[in-house]
């Protein structure tokens, strides 16, 4: 079976949308759709948790094979690039104390979800406290009963 690359199952999806309803591409509420976006909202707060940890195998494991993430000055990360850089000796003056997601949204398109949220970060940098706020967009694909994310998002929300 051929497989539909993502961009396109993306732009499908959203044209169903606006064809059927919304309710509909969303994925009505069922008890199943609950399970997946709390899933899906749990997952993304893990994500959070092993940022802070520094948890390389965490990242191995959720990240698809193909993932791409863009942030929020236009540069582009691979897994691999994700990865290795969880693995590497953190830089001294740099402590990420605290990574919080709040305001999220999930939409759900058959094996193929969209979260949408919000990110808090405390970190200190040369000894000095800082916070930081962002916006973000992941796209999580259901493979082998598990979800993966193929590719996100993040953009600066300015103080």
């Amino acid at each position: 079976m051929k497989r539909i690359p993502l961009a396109l199952r993306l732009m499908l999806a959203a044209a169903a949308g606006s064809i059927i309803g919304p309710a509909f591409a969303a994925g009505a509420p069922d008890a199943a759709g609950d399970r997946e976006r709390t899933e899906l909202m749990q997952l993304e707060r893990d994500i959070g948790r092993a940022n802070v940890d520094r948890d390389a195998a965490f990242f191995d494991r959720v990240e698809a094979d193909e993932f791409v993430f863009i942030d929020s000055n236009g540069g582009v990360t691979t897994k691999k690039e994700d990865v290795d850089g969880v693995k590497a000796a953190p830089n001294p003056d740099v402590r990420l104390l605290a990574y919080d997601v709040d305001d999220m949204r999930v939409l759900l398109y058959g094996e193929t979800a969209v979260v949408t949220g919000r990110v808090t970060t405390r970190q200190t940098v040369k000894g000095e406290e800082r916070t930081g706020r962002s916006r973000f967009t992941d796209v999580f694909v259901r493979r082998d009963g598990r979800w993966q994310i193929v590719a996100g998002h993040s953009s600066r929300i300015k103080s």
